[in-house]
This record gives structure tokens, sequence and C-alpha cells, in this order.
């Protein structure tokens, strides 16, 4: 008797003790897609929605082990990285890139501005795995980092970081610090047949302050998507609409004393691509 396979997607990023970020939000933003989620911690961080208080990584050999240990056992359909908070990490994840979808948050800078790896970290990223990955959903400041320069236009500038990384199918470029008005914008470039394609969504701004956790959430969204074979437009619609949607389900509950997370299980399973 056949087996159904399980579309499988493996986030490699930090864990959030509080749930709302990071592995946690991945896992739950996976479940919410429809695809089975498997983590490989590299990084703890002992943080709340108040704020980080302290940030280790997980020693190298051990993130190799457990990569190791997903292969072996394992298949991968879609992976998302998060943040990889060292050189040494990054140097261990990047050999295990390739055959399948990957989805880089480049977790390098906070919403709020603060730098949250260092030089080495950044540099490793940028030179071993960029270079590896198919899609990345970078913040405002990562933008400008990736870029090289501030952002005036977004489009422009991902336009630069995709002319930098030949490899890159695609960028996604988040509105939501910068909404127009009373609206956000959040535009997919990508590559299609030798040109690159744009889609672009509009939605509500929604004043909340829980938005803890949008970008984990957004890009392992995407990755659920890709995972089962969705095309990059498609992903990148579901993942901007179930952000959203989660903005507005989640904007006046209270988990916390700061900035409150995103609350997945609200979604229902009506709300699965």
């Amino acid at each position: 008797m056949s087996k159904t396979l399980i579309p499988t997607v493996l986030s490699i990023a930090g864990s959030d003790p509080s749930g709302g970020a990071g592995i946690q939000a991945d896992l739950k933003t996976f479940m919410a897609g429809g695809v089975y989620g498997a983590a490989v911690i590299a990084g703890l961080t002992a943080q709340n929605t108040k704020a980080v208080a302290a940030a280790i990584p997980v020693d190298a050999d051990f993130v190799k082990q457990q990569l190791e240990s997903v292969y072996d056992d394992l298949r991968v359909d879609a992976i998302k990285l998060g943040m990889l908070a060292g050189r040494k990490i990054c140097e261990v994840v990047a050999p295990f890139l390739g055959g399948c979808p990957v989805v880089c948050e480049p977790v390098m800078v906070a919403t709020s501005g603060g730098q949250l790896i260092d030089e080495q970290a950044v540099a490793a990223l940028v030179d071993q795995i960029l270079p590896r990955s198919d899609f990345v959903t970078p913040n405002l400041y990562e933008l400008e980092i990736l870029s090289g320069a501030p952002v005036v236009d977004m489009m422009e500038a991902g336009r630069a970081v995709l002319d930098q990384f030949p490899n890159l199918t695609g960028i996604a470029l988040k509105g939501g610090h910068r909404p127009s008005g009373q609206t956000v914008t959040d535009v997919l470039l990508y590559r299609c047949a030798g040109r690159i394609e744009r889609v672009i969504e509009t939605h509500p701004y929604i004043d909340t302050e829980n938005t803890h956790g949008t970008g984990c959430t957004f890009s392992s969204a995407m990755a659920a998507c890709l995972a089962k074979k969705q095309n990059p437009a498609d992903a990148f619609v579901w993942a901007v609409r179930l952000t959203h949607r989660l903005i507005v389900l989640s904007r006046n509950r209270k988990i916390g004393h700061g900035h409150g997370p995103l609350l997945h299980h609200l979604a229902g399973v009506c709300e699965r691509s």
C-alpha cells in the first residue's frame, strides 16, 4: 500500500521562548499552511514581547549534527532560513542548501533598527547563504544593507539586490515600514522567462502594536507554499494575505505587555491554501 508524502519544510533559525517569532512562529505558520514543519535551532534567545534580553548562537558543530539528523531521515521540500547568528553557523548551513526552494529571511537588523548579528555573520550571510538561496525577504533596514545604499525607491533597491545575486529567483519587498496613508503595498520582484516580473498586493494599514513575528510568518508562509509546488506569485500572494489576516485577527488581543505576537491558531483551517 502506497503512502502519501506530506510536503515538509525545514526551518533553520533561532528560538523565541515567548513563542512569537523565530522557530516557534515558523512551526505555527507551517501548520497554518498545511505542511509538516521540522526545525534546526541555530540560536537561543531570552526574549519576550517587550525586549530581547540576550542571544547566543548554538555551537556550529551541533547545528551540523541537527541538520544531518534531519536529512538522514526526512525529505525536505523547502527551507526557511531565519537568524543565523555567526559566521561558523553560516559556513555549516551553506552546504545543506540546494535541491529545494530556499526562502531566506536575512535576520540582521530588528524592526527597531538595532543590529542583531555581528559584521562577520553579516558578511558570511552575504557571501555564503544568499548565493545559495532562491528568495529573500528583507525588512527595510536589511534591504539597505543588501542594496548597499539608503532606500529611496524600494523597486530600485530590490532590482539592485537581484542584480547582485543572479542566483536569486525573487525578492519580497514588504511595505509595512513605509505605509502610504492608510494602505500598505507589498511587492514581489521575480525572474520569469528572462524578465523580471512583479506582483503587487495592497491592503489596509492596521494600526496595532501586535506585530511581533510578522517577518517570520511571512517568509515561512512563502516556504510552505513553495513546498507544495506553488509558483512564486501564488506563494507570495498567500503569504501576504495570511500575514495581513493574522494582523487583523490579533490586533485587539492581549498576549504579554509589549508588542504582541500574531495568533496563528485564529486563522482557521478554512484559510489554508
